[in-house]
């Protein structure tokens, strides 16, 4: 319950406060295991987990990272839930519910890319789509809709030293989006969807890379309808066979 309430308080506090750090601080945007000339000083980063294992499988499929390249860093993320451009300030509210709405929706796109490679029974590190879901590594410059991340890591947000406990993620940001003033965010429909859903592309995780990418997709197909549950919640399109999504 303390990790709980400590998810949702980083969630609520970044909906009240944006730019908290500089562009200029953190890790270098590449697809790189060496950190750039000044590495942030925040915790998220130093517990980023299985970066020289992910990055030594990578290192052969370079090419497959051009996907990831756009020209939007105003919306990026930065580990923390904020926007990590020095120029923009959403103006309220509702701007910065958009800029999430938008990462969710190129996040599902990724899942449901995801899906489509294991029933090809493409799973693991040689599979293009099942990297741009799980790795773990900053894109070399943010997409087209402000995501520094893959897929996951933008939806979830980044694993902090406690388990289950993840900060920055696009997913809980917006579900606490909706929670009304002078109330619990717990008790928030979409809060509550997403403590439902996240915990689950774990099991994806794990079956996939012991090659077994039927298992991987019959967990893909568990999770399927606690994400459309989320989706339905925070006013996107529910069903993952929408042209949103695809």
């Amino acid at each position: 319950m303390v990790n709980y309430r400590s998810n949702l308080l980083s969630a609520t506090l970044a909906l009240q406060s944006v730019d908290l750090i500089s562009p200029t601080e953190g890790w270098s945007r590449s697809w790189s295991t060496v950190p750039s000339p000044n590495p942030t000083k925040s915790p998220l980063v130093s517990n980023v987990v299985d970066r020289r294992t992910f990055g030594t499988s990578l290192a052969t499929g370079s090419a497959a990272f051009g996907v990831f390249i756009g020209s939007h860093p105003s919306q990026a993320f930065d580990g923390s839930g904020a926007s990590a451009s020095s120029g923009f300030n959403p103006a309220t509210k509702a701007e910065r519910v958009k800029g999430w709405k938008q990462r969710v929706i190129a996040d599902v796109k990724d899942f449901n890319r995801l899906g489509n490679a294991l029933r090809n029974g493409q799973a693991g590190d040689t599979s293009k789509e099942w990297i741009n879901f799980f790795i773990k590594f900053q894109r070399r410059e943010p997409d087209e809709v402000g995501r520094t991340y893959g897929a996951l890591v933008d939806l979830r947000g980044l694993p902090t030293k406690k388990k289950y406990e993840y900060e920055g993620g696009d997913g809980l940001l917006l579900a606490t989006s909706f929670t009304k003033s002078g109330k619990p965010p717990e008790n928030t429909p979409a809060v509550k969807a997403w403590n439902k859903l996240f915990k689950l592309f774990d099991n994806i995780e794990a079956a996939g890379k012991s090659g077994n990418a039927p298992l991987a997709l019959a967990e893909w197909e568990k999770t399927k309808p606690l994400l459309e549950e989320y989706l339905s919640c925070v006013e996107l399109p529910t069903s993952l066979s929408d042209s949103a999504y695809n």
